[in-house]
């Protein structure tokens, strides 16, 4: 079985789904939101203590695990192989390592250009073979609950085959490639929860 990549995807392997009943991308995208359901609530509905969001290297893959790990036999393990994009798959969790360490230098930002930052760095090192995109979301609003701001509301669609704003996040995420983070600012705060 093969899966027809998304212009910006990773492509999908189908080979470590732990279900072999999932064959398309709707079945796909639909076990894997059943999976994200339980940590949005842990993490971003109620009350967030800082022991539940460390933001450590630990914490950061057991996240993974627990959005995708009742749909992939990988989920929360770094990759060991080089993607079409993301660093080298040996620098992966070194790179993970030294975000989580810059956070601390980024206190005289708004809160919403520090979740831009983690999000991005999240987004570009790249860390799994699949479901990037929403980890580095996810990281981006747990630090703004942790941190008591609005989170981002990505458009549902952003994960599917077709996105109202997937080339416009995608030209954000390129721009801050380049440093600079005023678009992807601009998508959260447009985003941002009301």
């Amino acid at each position: 079985m093969t899966w027809k990549s998304i212009p910006g995807e990773t492509p999908i392997d189908p080979s470590g789904l732990r279900s072999k009943s999932i064959r398309t991308r709707k079945q796909l995208n639909e076990a894997e939101g059943r999976n994200i359901a339980q940590p949005i609530f842990k993490y971003l509905i109620g009350e967030l203590k800082p022991e539940m969001a460390p933001f450590d290297l630990t914490w950061t893959l057991a996240l993974h695990e627990e959005m995708f790990g009742k749909v992939w036999e990988w989920a929360g393990q770094t990759r060991k192989i080089d993607l079409n994009m993301g660093v080298s798959w040996h620098q992966v969790e070194t790179q993970l390592y030294d975000l989580l360490q810059r956070i601390p230098f980024w206190s005289d930002k708004s809160l919403v250009e520090q979740a831009a930052r983690i999000h991005h760095g999240a987004v570009a090192i790249h860390p799994f073979l699949n479901g990037n995109g929403r980890w580095s979301r996810m990281l981006a609003n747990i630090w703004l609950k942790l941190n008591h701001s609005k989170v981002t509301v990505w458009p549902e669609q952003a994960v599917g085959e077709v996105s109202i704003i997937r080339e416009e996040y995608l030209q954000a995420i390129r721009a801050a490639d380049s440093l600079d983070f005023n678009p992807l600012i601009q998508l959260h705060e447009k985003y941002s929860e009301l």
